[in-house]
């Protein structure tokens, strides 16, 4: 065996980071600007405002709609207590994941699981993220499709839900595809931006009206405090509100100066984002509808604000498609990507070039295996999750589904187990039953609500 095949693992991370899609250069570091320009200039590529954004934009979407009525079926403290724990454990994670991604010097979530749990791990990671991502874009395209019926409701325009699915599907698919295309998440920020806009205004709005109109009758219902088995079920929903785990290390590689300090910036804040968001959602709209709360809570409401909010909701889903086809393809191009460096090291040559203290590896046909796992993997994940959507339209089996097994599986199960294989000699316990709480109700939660 030769040196270079002897030491393939270490050369591997190098070789998938240079040729993963890191096409413009990092931006110089920023100059000092007033609150005003750094808050609402332009989104710059390495910037932790841009990085916030791209790590907002997964989390705040159709799971958080459904929070209100969480809390009509636990109580409004129950759900509370939930927002707040799931924050807590999905920052920690973020943190985990970073500190040991920085320690031992990983470019991917699969490189991270390979050097510190494994081969197999790495290989049942990859393949869980792959199915969960697979139906989350599926959760998104059947949300998608409820809201474009209730624009057409909002109109008073009869169709047949099935018969507007398959047409929603037909027109807006190929746009979405060609969105998808883009390969890094500074391409698509103002994308990112859309969904963060949608998501302030409808909170505003459901927040102004309850403050200012209160109860929609004198009768109305408020539970507190109702704790049962669905507890379990109920986390693994407000769980699923918090997963955009897949989107750290995209933002890792883009960040400017990307130290412990700054991207611990961006996991706090967007944790504290998604907090408020999601407590002011619940407390304006149980309040505001009790018992009558709907499923999703926007469905109460009625009137052109509202008709707006939903608008910006549709088109927040058609761009969170390409977002998270994103992610998953990275998962894709490093399970490939290593798959196929392997085989052109024992079948060809591997040429090794140093130039200003930078190696690269050249290996025959490995750029175009590349191109071509960015274009499959993109049609199978559009596709599929259309056919999936149209096949399977249950929304809530998809959500109690991913948040509660798939979810909590990726975002606490592994890292714990990273935690705990990397840092056993300083473990903090309280992290780890956290993170093993989480699992152990998203797991019950997951299987509860299937049956």
């Amino acid at each position: 065996m030769s040196y270079s095949q002897v030491h393939f693992s270490d050369m591997q991370s190098t070789f998938i980071s240079n040729y993963m899609e890191m096409e413009e250069p990092v931006q110089e570091k920023e100059q000092q600007l007033n609150w005003c320009q750094r808050t609402f200039g332009p989104l710059k590529k390495g910037g932790i405002r841009m990085s916030i954004i791209s790590l907002l934009a997964p989390c705040l979407g159709v799971g958080m709609l459904g929070l209100p009525y969480r809390a009509k079926e636990q109580g409004l403290i129950i759900e509370l207590l939930l927002i707040a724990l799931c924050g807590i454990i999905s920052c920690i994670s973020m943190h985990i994941l970073s500190w040991s991604a920085g320690d031992l010097q990983c470019s991917s979530f699969s490189e991270l699981i390979q050097m510190s749990l494994g081969n197999k791990m790495k290989r049942c990671f990859e393949i869980l993220t792959i199915c969960q991502c697979l139906l989350g874009i599926t959760q998104i395209q059947i949300s998608f499709q409820l809201f474009i019926y209730e624009l057409f409701r909002y109109f008073e325009i009869v169709v047949d839900q099935r018969e507007l699915a398959i047409i929603v599907q037909l027109i807006f698919i190929i746009p979405n595809l060609l969105i998808s295309f883009q390969k890094t998440l500074y391409k698509l920020r103002y994308f990112s931006l859309v969904g963060v806009i949608s998501v302030i205004y409808i909170t505003s709005l459901t927040s102004l009206d309850y403050f200012v109109r209160g109860s929609y009758k004198d009768d109305i219902k408020i539970k507190l405090i109702d704790v049962d088995f669905n507890i379990f079920t109920t986390f693994a929903m407000t769980f699923f509100c918090y997963l955009c785990h897949l989107f750290i290390f995209p933002i890792r590689k883009e960040l400017h100066n990307p130290t412990i300090t700054r991207q611990s910036k961006i996991w706090k804040r967007q944790c504290l984002i998604c907090y408020i968001v999601y407590s002011l959602i619940c407390i304006s709209g149980y309040l505001r509808f009790g018992d009558d709360t709907k499923n999703w809570v926007i469905n109460n409401y009625h009137g052109d604000f509202f008709f707006i909010g939903k608008l910006g909701m549709s088109c927040a889903l058609f761009f969170a498609v390409p977002l998270n086809i994103l992610a998953c393809r990275q998962i894709i191009h490093d399970m490939l990507l290593s798959d196929e460096m392997e085989y052109q090291l024992k079948h060809r040559n591997l040429r090794i070039q140093a130039q200003d203290g930078k190696i690269t590896f050249e290996v025959d046909s490995v750029d175009s295996f590349r191109s071509k796992i960015h274009i499959y993997s993109t049609l199978i994940l559009q596709f599929g999750s259309a056919i999936l959507a149209l096949i399977i339209p249950n929304i809530n089996r998809y959500v109690t589904l991913i948040g509660g097994l798939l979810g909590t599986t990726m975002v606490c199960l592994i890292p714990v187990l990273i935690y705990i294989r990397e840092y056993r000699d300083k473990l903090n316990y309280f992290i780890v039953i956290l993170e093993i709480t989480g699992v152990v109700f998203g797991w019950i939660g997951a299987v509860y609500a299937q049956f």
